[in-house]
């Protein structure tokens, strides 16, 4: 893969952790006696941080590789902005590259009326495939308006029918994203890479950049799987630009010139459809709820007090306030309260898949010497275990995900060196 710098690099190395202070007592004979004066001041240390040296860490990606999930357990795939594409399986505590065939085809998408060429490089297991391509400026003069775009190939929902989706988010800043919200929806052929869109684009406005709006169309890998047996997908197209990711109506698929509006401002883009019926979140006058919507009657599950973008966080079906510490399972209504940690300044909410184990992580915050400080904390939901709690430069990138590999072991990338020229995947199992 390319080398990149980490956001997370905003001060040398030698950034002093903590000042020496000294503490004086006037005696009864009017001098001044010390009685307490720190040690000389810390000096950061890559080598030799809390965290480069804590026995739960371990590196996986000492090449530079960044994992994210594939559509198959335990299988996993590094990209790069060269268009490259490799796949691995996690196994007995290790990285090795997949045994899975790698195939590729070729497809050209149409977007904003230019043809996006892009090569998607996919595995097949258990009868389905699923891949990744890269596109940038550097592969092709001919694409004026896009300067990026990555698209995945996944089969399909069921309600959607048989075959395959290429789904394509032109954001980078997304690239190392775990959970990307795509923005173009295709129907596609896999013998032949052929793609079409199944989404009228009529009335659809331009954006500043001259290219078609980016809330036309929208899905998450995680409404993906979670679609059962429904057509939907989410759009924002009613709304301010600026809304995308934060409001959204649930639509049926269909090339009607008004798709239907099965469920108007959802907050933000969790959706689930299954067989107890559509489960979103909506705001209201007293904050915000977890609907149920079954035969077409709406339903409050549980109400909650407070902004959710500034009082909660969300991952998936959990959902937590940042001031209480309570967890909701959005899908049972179940609830436990986090204990010993303070969530005041996290940006990062992340949970294991069994719901039994989160990581939370804040990003950098300049202290009093300059130094960019980071924290991470990990922690057992339930408090049978002492979190684990961290804060030092260069514990993550910013730009990148957390990734559960199992129920105890989560990945993150961070710095592989002390220079930071070279960063990649690490492992933080809980034990």
């Amino acid at each position: 893969m390319n080398s990149k710098v980490l956001k997370i690099i905003t001060a040398v190395l030698a950034a002093v952790m903590i000042v020496s202070g000294v503490v004086f007592l006037i005696s009864n004979n009017g001098e001044k006696q010390i009685i307490n004066k720190d040690p000389d001041p810390v000096v950061y240390s890559y080598e030799q941080s809390d965290y480069t040296m804590s026995a739960s860490l371990s590196v996986k990606g000492i090449n530079g590789e960044i994992y994210l999930p594939t559509d198959f357990d335990g299988v996993y795939y590094a990209a790069s902005l060269d268009g490259n594409v490799s796949f691995f399986e996690y196994a007995n505590g290790a990285m090795n590259p997949s045994a899975l065939e790698v195939k590729s085809v070729k497809a050209n998408l149409k977007a904003s009326y230019e043809t996006i060429p892009v090569t998607v490089k996919y595995i097949e297991k258990d009868g389905r495939a699923c891949g990744y391509g890269v596109f940038t400026s550097d592969m092709s003069a001919d694409v004026d308006v896009y300067s990026y775009a990555f698209v995945k190939l996944t089969a399909k929902p069921a309600g959607y029918g048989e075959g395959y989706l290429l789904l394509a988010d032109f954001d980078k800043d997304n690239f190392y994203k775990a959970d990307k919200l795509y923005s173009e929806i295709y129907n596609f052929n896999l013998s032949n890479g052929s793609a079409s869109t199944y989404v009228s684009n009529h009335t659809r406005m331009i954006d500043k950049n001259g290219s078609f709006r980016q809330d036309w169309t929208l899905l998450t890998d995680d409404t993906v799987k979670n679609l059962g047996n429904s057509k939907y997908f989410l759009s924002s197209r009613y709304y301010n630009e600026s809304d995308k990711g934060r409001r959204a109506d649930v639509m049926e698929l269909s090339n009607a010139y008004r798709p239907k509006i099965v469920v108007k401002d959802i907050l933000g883009v969790w959706f689930v459809s299954d067989s107890n019926g559509m489960h979103y979140l909506k705001k209201n006058e007293s904050g915000f709820a977890n609907m149920n919507l079954v035969n077409g009657e709406e339903r409050l599950l549980t109400q909650f007090e407070g902004d959710y973008f500034t009082d909660y966080m969300q991952c998936g079906r959990y959902l937590i306030n940042k001031n209480s510490l309570v967890m909701t399972d959005l899908m049972t209504g179940t609830t436990q309260t986090f204990k010993d940690i303070s969530l005041a300044s996290a940006d990062v909410f992340s949970v294991s898949p069994d719901g039994t184990k989160a990581v939370f992580a804040s990003f950098g915050e300049t202290n009093a010497n300059g130094a960019s400080v980071q924290s991470i904390i990990y922690c057992t939901a339930d408090g049978s275990a002492e979190p684990a709690v961290f804060a030092e430069p260069m514990l993550f990138d910013e730009s990148a995900s957390f990734v559960w590999l199992d129920s105890s072991s989560v990945m993150s990338v961070r710095a592989l060196d002390s220079t930071g020229a070279k960063v990649g995947s690490v492992v933080y199992t809980l034990h």
